[in-house]
This record gives structure tokens, C-alpha cells and sequence, in this order.
């Protein structure tokens, strides 16, 4: 099966944003992907987190009406999609809005798809273990609290098939410091320890990044909002 994947568009109407980000040009971009992946027939597709991204003038009304295009741009296209949710996600919209306007569903969880199971994860915690959409978002101090650690061991541990493990923050301690989620060791231990793992998915890092770990791909995406190529990407599994 095909599964379609991108990361970090950061859509909003601003022309440019600090650091490189190019947000407006992310609507073409996640419109050229979906049209690739409906001509590859991809059967799931996610985003790996930031959907949006805001200005200081930038209102609650504005983000939504950002979040609302590129979600009906997307759900235009008939293909299954699941967001993994970003730290920019949680900027301004709790995880119920989020849900409540697109039907987004709180990680963690399992897509059973027809080769593998896709466990989906959600790091954006402080180290308190609350949510940053009530804790308040520090894209630094990302965490996996205990129970997706757990759910993580019990879904590995409950299946017979090859699995893929998606998260926004990075569980590859290569990259830089400041994008590791803090206890990712942890996680990288139940991964190594199940060897039912084939592939770990990753945004955030916007150069994106391959890395082998303990013989497993651990695969952070370029954002789209910055590529100027390679910002869409589908694997066959």
C-alpha cells in the first residue's frame, strides 16, 4: 500500500514569516501533494504537524479560517487523512476545537492499514505532563507522557505485524537538541526492544533529516513551508 506524508505547512495568508517560513505558498504546495498522491493511488495520507502558523496581528478567527481551508482543500481529495498534531497546532486551538471542526482525533491511537499498523503519537506535553493547549505551548520542553508510553509498548506488543511509529517532535537524539522530545529515549528502547518497528516518521526538524537507529529509519520530512522541493513524499509499505 502507498501512504502519503508531509509536514510543517504552516499555512497562513502571510506572504513571509521569521525564519524562512513562506506560509501562503503552503496552500499550492499541499494541493500539488494531494494531486500527486491521488494520481499514485495512496490510501491514507497524513500531515506530521503545524498545520497553521500565525502573525501577532492574526486573530483566533483568522487561524480557524486558515485551519478550515487547508482542511477542506485536503478532505476535497476522498483520501483518508490524519493529522499529527504539531506544537503549532496547540498555539490556539485545543485539541476539542480541533476536533469539534474537522473531526481530528487525539492521539494515541492505531491506523490499521492493510500491511501495518501506524501508532501515532502526541509529544506536545510540557515536562509537567500537561498538553501544551492547556499548559501552554514551550516547543522545547516536548514530552511523551506515561500513558502514550505505555500505549505505545502495548501496541507493539499486541500485534503481529509490521508498524510504523509517527510523531511531530523528533525521537532521533542525532538532530538538534532543542527539537528531541525529553524522555525519547524511553520511547526509542520500547521501539528497539518490539523489533515490529519498520519506520519512524518525524516532522518538526524543518531540514529534515534520515537517520538509522538500532537498524530502524528514522525519517524527519522537510517543512513544506520552507522546501522549495521534496516537501510531499509517498512510501510504499
Amino acid at each position: 500500500m502507498k501512504i502519503g506524508l508531509f509536514t510543517d505547512c504552516h499555512y497562513n495568508h502571510a506572504e513571509e514569516i521569521g525564519g524562512g517560513r513562506r506560509p501562503a505558498a503552503s496552500y499550492e504546495k499541499i494541493k500539488e501533494a494531494m494531486e500527486h498522491f491521488r494520481r499514485e493511488g495512496v490510501e491514507v495520507c497524513f500531515c506530521l504537524g503545524d498545520m497553521t502558523d500565525h502573525t501577532p496581528s492574526d486573530t483566533k478567527k483568522d487561524i480557524e479560517k486558515c485551519y478550515r481551508e487547508a482542511m477542506e482543500l485536503i478532505t476535497s481529495f476522498n483520501i483518508p487523512f490524519y493529522l499529527v498534531p504539531g506544537n503549532h497546532d496547540y498555539l490556539v486551538l485545543s485539541a476539542d476545537e480541533m476536533r469539534r471542526m474537522c473531526g481530528f482525533k487525539i492521539p494515541p491511537y492505531t491506523v490499521i492499514c492493510d500491511e501495518c499498523d501506524i501508532i501515532v503519537l502526541d509529544a506536545n506535553y510540557r515536562s509537567n505532563m500537561v498538553r501544551f493547549d492547556k499548559a501552554g505551548v514551550v516547543w522545547t520542553d516536548a514530552n511523551l507522557p506515561p500513558d502514550q508510553l505505555e500505549y505505545l509498548e502495548r501496541a507493539l506488543r499486541c500485534t503481529y505485524r509490521d508498524c510504523i511509529v509517527m510523531v511531530h517532535e523528533n525521537l532521533d537524539n542525532t538532530l538538534d537538541r532543542s527539537h528531541v522530545i525529553k524522555n525519547a529515549d524511553a520511547a526509542r528502547k520500547i521501539i528497539k526492544r518490539s523489533g515490529k518497528v519498520k519506520a519512524v516518521i518525524q516532522g518538526h526538524y524543518h531540514g529534515g533529516a534520515h537517520t538509522v537507529i538500532d537498524g530502524i529509519p528514522y525519517i524527519t520530512l522537510p517543512a513544506m513551508c520552507e522546501s522549495e522541493s521534496d516537501y510531499y513524499r509517498v512510501i510504499d509499505v
